[in-house]
């Protein structure tokens, strides 16, 4: 069951210090690695890309399907969708590190703690979708990324909603640490699905054709 959320919790400025220089580079390995870009926005700009580029796809298909079309063999539709859903939420993922970052910023223990709660909500959904894509040979690596990431994350934001509600100083940092090495490792997961969600989302549009 989910913790209360604290109300009207006193700061422990050594503890917001701490976990403020702490969220901060959670913050700096989320922008570390290029955002995968929403699928509408993503798909737009690879077409807008290859428009330029000389057609050399079959006669009356379009550059951008030459170019980043669907594989000759299609995905299942499980696999298709958890892939646009995992590209839609690194997004979402980067906009809970924001949250937390500015809440430490600003000495918000209770700020922090929704963001942190919020956090290990989605990421606890998205686990889910890391499982439909798991055995598919073309999304394995992507998958095996996730898993390298998610647990830390996962624990990491449990960790420092927890030990908030707890008033554990020790532990609010040890959390917060957590939740940036899972963060570290979370780059990868976006370099592995972001080629993935340009050909899911062709994939979708053949499919409902």
């Amino acid at each position: 069951m989910t913790p209360a959320r604290p109300r009207a919790v006193r700061p422990h400025r050594p503890t917001i210090l701490v976990a403020g220089i702490l969220v901060a580079l959670i913050v700096a390995a989320c922008g570390a690695a290029t955002p995968t870009a929403a699928p509408a926005e993503s798909s737009g700009a690879a077409a807008s890309a290859s428009a330029s580029a000389p057609a050399s796809g079959s006669p009356g298909s379009s550059p951008s399907d030459a170019a980043i079309g669907p594989s000759p063999t299609p995905w299942p539709g499980g696999v298709v969708e958890a892939i646009v859903i995992l590209g839609k939420a690194d997004l979402e993922i980067q906009k809970a590190g924001g949250d937390l970052g500015a809440a430490a910023a600003s000495e918000d223990l209770e700020a922090m703690w929704g963001a942190a709660d919020g956090l290990a909500a989605l990421i606890e959904k998205l686990q889910g979708q890391v499982d439909r894509i798991r055995d598919y040979p073309e999304s394995a690596a992507a998958a095996r990324a996730y898993d390298a990431a998610f647990p830390d994350m996962l624990s990491g934001a449990k960790g420092i909603r927890d030990a908030i509600t707890a008033k554990d100083a020790a532990a609010v940092s040890e959390a917060v640490a957590q939740l940036g090495r899972g963060t570290a490792a979370y780059a990868q997961a976006r370099r592995e699905i972001a080629p993935l969600v340009d050909r899911a989302i062709l994939m979708q549009r053949v499919l409902v054709k």
